[in-house]
């Protein structure tokens, strides 16, 4: 299971729930909703929004991902070109500023992967927080956990697309981060070293 693949369907549901739904985490399948109608149907339409969004939409530099000696990171095949299609998308730049999808490598092996989307500063702080089970649950096609690791309130996905791969999210300041790896406790150090190494 590669993060990358899935990454226009994680935002396009996330964005469309949001708007559909009144920001409250569905109980019931993923969404089916796709953010590829126009803006008004995304967050930027609804009242909780204090300003219009600035439409615009980046591939983030590797430098906004925290630390993480010794894994590395790796640029997978078309990370980078499926973030500037997927900002194109005007529901999706209404929502998010930009993003980043990278795997971890240990050894030249990929151990896992992380995605971060930044905010557009359109989007009340207070509403952040409800993308991520969203989101989560777009990922891993399963309804996720609410948890917290240390500190931090997080959604918990195991067993994502049927497979061994868990998936674990959380907004922090402006972004929401997703991290997956193989299964629970692997998962766990993970995002728990990433809260670490950026200050979470």
């Amino acid at each position: 299971m590669r993060a990358r693949r899935t990454v226009p369907a994680l935002v396009a549901t996330a964005v469309a729930a949001f708007a559909v739904g009144g920001c409250s985490t569905p109980s019931g399948p993923t969404p089916t909703a796709s953010a590829t109608g126009p803006a008004s149907r995304g967050p930027v339409a609804s009242s909780q929004t204090a300003s219009a969004s600035t439409g615009t939409f980046a591939v983030l530099p590797e430098s906004v991902l925290a630390p993480m000696t010794p894994l590395g990171y790796t640029d997978p095949a078309g990370a980078d070109a499926g973030m500037v299609a997927q900002g194109a998308n005007p529901a999706v730049s209404a929502v998010f500023s930009g993003g980043i999808s990278r795997e971890f490598t240990y050894q030249g092996t990929t151990v896992g992967g992380v995605e971060l989307y930044r905010f557009d500063p359109s989007v009340p702080a207070d509403s952040r927080a409800r993308f991520v089970p969203l989101m989560v649950q777009s990922f891993a096609k399963v309804t996720p956990t609410a948890t917290t690791l240390g500190t931090t309130p997080v959604q918990v996905a195991d067993g994502a697309r049927g497979t061994a791969v868990t998936a674990i999210g959380w907004t922090k300041g402006d972004d929401v981060v997703l991290v997956w790896a193989q299964g629970v406790p692997a998962t766990q150090q993970i995002a728990q070293e990433y809260l670490a190494q950026s200050g979470g």
